[in-house]
């Protein structure tokens, strides 16, 4: 279960006296305070002679000039040793200087030589036994601080964070129970003594104090909610359970409690309660919608395998939609849905309504152009990624996109001219290889050989080894049954990187095709049959093997094949 702020709090060594430190610029700015004699008995011109020294150290550190004001103070202290705000400001410009011992010696001067307490002497002091990692003295600093200042609350916590910070974690019991002797049962001191009970061993200690905490207001369902943690933590689950229905018993709107119960029926393997209760934290803002999401997501890889998993996943996607109907996440939480259950149409409307929303997002404009992708929509991802690029100029991906399309559209020069402006933009090696990989395609369904074998040699020298060049050079080459050597040797490259891909299995076949080794083309082709079955290119140039090699009636069996597999 999530750490809680106030275990958070707890953990913190020491945060009131790092507040000191800003306080303390202000604890001695008046004449009169500052130039007290401390019963030093100085003489009229020593005294201003003191004054004139310590007033112009003031002015300096005003200045920021640390250094000097600090060589002024202690020239001031050298005339009257006796004053405890030049001690205590010496001790403070050490510590700014970074000379630790410095300043420890003089915050410790200015608590011992005075006479009477001081809330900022003192405070610095502790601070620095922090600093230092002397956390029992800073405590003891604190508890010296809280028989001075009684009313004064944080003095108590602190003592009680150095004493646990010491592991003297029973002067750190004391001393919150002495918080709350004085200031009876209540959230902070309690929530202290919960945590060191529990770090300290003694769970059923911290149930008692946080059961007592509840049952000061019996309405009070923060209290409520720290209970049933504890009750977790202590291992009463039941308990836990009971107090958080009592939660949402008080106030149906706790979507915290909701969560909370979601979280420990999840962790029982209670799916149908866990879901149950998570559909009604939905629909409270006490719980963010980021929190909403990031609980729901473990879901995702059940919604093909449940029926009952993927409904109600839709049904989280409706309530986040009515609760957030400005926000784009949850129609995009919808479109991950859809898009999971491998209902792309679905997915893209979902994407479509966050771009009447916001369309500012580009995250939203990836998902679509993602989608157009997969439903291989080129004539929407034209009108689309062209949109985009009004928006996103500088986003190479969507050039990339666009020219994809235009080429599989068979709009070759529209391909080359958009690549083109996308190479303009493009920094990244990956997008540049891309761009010049679609550029080389075009040139090559327009016949223009020489273009496109110059930009798959400009690419190769980019990415030598990047296997989806190597396989294209390659096929452009095997296709035209020229330079078959070198093709060989381009896909032999490619398959060495990626031995079983199908795609580059087939290229080698056409090359032992152009080559006139039939057989060895065909074994291949069996090969990538048995992995991609579903895709006919195989399957033709089986058949015109078959045709080469006057088997008519294995060509028919191919034909067979193609027919099945292009159907409508």
């Amino acid at each position: 279960m999530e750490t809680t702020v106030l275990e958070k709090l707890v953990k913190k060594p020491i945060n009131i006296a790092l507040l000191l430190l800003g306080f303390m610029a202000f604890g001695c700015k008046t004449g009169k305070t500052v130039v007290s004699k401390s019963g030093s008995g100085l003489d009229y011109k020593v005294q201003k002679l003191f004054e004139k020294s310590y007033f112009e150290a003031n002015k300096q550190k005003v200045l920021n000039n640390n250094e000097k004001a600090l060589e002024l103070y202690l020239k001031s202290l050298e005339i009257n040793p006796e004053s405890h705000p030049a001690m205590y400001q010496v001790a403070k410009l050490h510590y700014q200087l970074d000379k630790y011992e410095d300043a420890l010696y003089w915050a410790e001067k200015s608590v011992k030589t005075t006479n009477v307490f001081n809330h900022w002497y003192s405070g610095q002091l502790a601070q620095f036994y922090n600093k230092f990692g002397k956390y029992a003295l800073s405590a003891d600093v604190f508890a010296q601080m809280v028989a001075n200042e009684p009313e004064v609350r944080h003095n108590y916590t602190e003592s009680a964070s150095q004493y646990f910070n010491a592991k003297e974690y029973d002067k750190a019991i004391k001393m919150l129970e002495l918080m709350q002797k004085r200031f009876g049962v209540e959230l902070e001191s309690s929530s202290r003594l919960e945590y060191v009970y529990t770090k300290f061993g003694q769970k059923d200690k911290a149930v008692e104090v946080m059961e007592e905490l509840a049952a000061s207001d019996k309405n009070n369902i923060q209290y409520m909610g720290f209970l049933a943690e504890t009750y977790l933590s202590a291992g009463l689950e039941t308990k836990a359970i009971k107090t958080l229905n009592e939660v949402i018993a008080l106030e149906p709107s706790t979507g915290k409690a909701y969560y909370a119960l979601y979280t420990i029926y999840s962790q029982k393997g209670s799916k149908e309660l866990a879901i149950s209760n998570l559909k009604e934290a939905f629909k409270y803002y006490d719980l963010s919608l980021q929190q909403k999401l990031q609980a729901v997501s473990s879901y995702f890889s059940d919604i093909n395998s449940s029926v009952a998993i993927k409904d109600e996943m839709f049904a989280f996607g409706d309530i986040l939609v009515e609760k957030y109907p400005t926000n784009i996440e949850p129609y995009l939480f919808q479109a991950d849905i859809s898009g999971t259950a491998m209902d792309y149409l679905g997915a893209r409307s979902h994407v479509r309504r966050a771009l009447t929303i916001d369309k500012t997002d580009y995250k939203v404009w990836g998902k679509l152009i993602s989608l157009n992708v997969r439903l291989g929509d080129d004539k929407q991802q034209v009108v689309d990624t062209e949109e985009a690029l009004e928006m996103f100029p500088n986003i190479t991906e969507i050039y990339i996109a666009k020219g994809y399309s235009h080429l599989n559209l068979e709009q070759f020069n529209d391909a080359i001219d958009i690549t083109e402006q996308g190479l303009d933009v493009a920094i990244d090696k990956t997008d540049k290889t891309e761009l010049m990989l679609c550029q080389a395609s075009a040139y090559d369904q327009l016949n223009n050989y020489k273009k496109s074998e110059d930009l798959f040699e400009k690419i190769l020298k980019i990415s030598p080894y990047n296997s989806t060049v190597l396989n294209n050079y390659s096929f452009s080459l095997a296709e035209r049954k020229e330079n078959l050597d070198k093709a060989d040797s381009l896909i032999n490259l490619a398959l060495k990187l990626e031995p079983s891909n199908p795609f580059f299995l087939d290229t080698k076949a056409w090359i032992l095709y152009g080559m006139k080794d039939y057989d060895a083309a065909l074994k291949l082709l069996d090969k990538c049959m048995e992995i991609d079955p579903k895709n006919p290119e195989y399957y033709i140039l089986a058949k015109e093997i078959f045709l080469t090699l006057g088997n008519q009636t294995l060509a028919n069996s191919m034909q067979l094949e193609i027919d099945e597999l292009t159907k409508r």
